[in-house]
């Protein structure tokens, strides 16, 4: 009885209305324009809400790759990288996507922590290596000013996370330029080449008197007391 008072307190002290995934059992459901929000963080901003999901919508039909965004005020009993992460395994278990959260009032982000390869089963061609996707992220943040206004921040967020994904995909679809492979096999054969001419070079300094040191000479042992 204790722990239901105390979880009481902390709902109704918090000053924020229980989202209704948080009231019901089975957890939030995947958006299908690609936006959650339930605490009504885009009221006051439907236009900035409507470029994000028509941003997000693109990349998924460009590239198969989803994106999903949740905006909530506060998160009870757990935090936005963990959320983000349980969304992700709930909404894309195959991969090939990201989850995004966000916590509005103190204006912490959350992402998917997907290792980067697909489960048994998933989509391996939407997928992204965890080192690249990494990186994306981080490029993303980099060139996110944190002082804009919470909408203006988000947005812009998110137009950089789809636009690093977009020039991953669309590099990784290009071919390569006519020549490169044979610019990369000549170079790879002459830096073999000098590989060796130094090996020899070093054996031969190595058989040089001068570097191989003084050579010493011993007569072997006799029975002779003059010796």
């Amino acid at each position: 009885v204790a722990w239901m008072l105390w979880g009481a307190m902390v709902l109704f002290g918090s000053g924020q209305p229980t989202p209704d995934w948080q009231r019901k059992s089975g957890g939030p459901r995947a958006p299908e324009s690609g936006i959650r929000d339930d605490g009504g963080f885009f009221s006051r901003a439907p236009d900035v809400q409507a470029r994000i999901s028509d941003k997000l919508r693109k990349l998924e039909a460009d590239h198969g790759f989803r994106i999903f965004l949740l905006v909530e005020p506060v998160l009870i009993a757990t935090n936005a990288p963990d959320f983000a992460e349980q969304l992700q395994e709930s909404w894309l278990p195959a991969g090939g996507g990201l989850v995004v959260v966000y916590e509005s009032d103190t204006r912490n982000l959350g992402f998917g922590r997907n290792p980067g390869e697909s489960p048994a089963g998933g989509d391996r061609i939407r997928e992204i290596p965890a080192h690249e996707k990494v990186s994306i992220l981080q490029r993303a943040q980099d060139a996110t000013d944190p002082k804009l206004d919470p909408a203006a921040y988000i947005e812009t967020l998110m137009g950089n996370l789809v636009a690093e994904f977009d020039s991953y995909f669309t590099r990784r679809a290009t071919p390569p330029p006519a020549g490169r492979s044979l610019r990369i096999g000549l170079l790879t054969i002459g830096a073999l080449t000098l590989l060796a001419l130094a090996a020899i070079v070093v054996g031969s300094l190595t058989r040089l008197p001068a570097v191989a040191g003084p050579r010493t000479w011993r007569f072997p042992v006799v029975d002779r007391p003059e010796r």
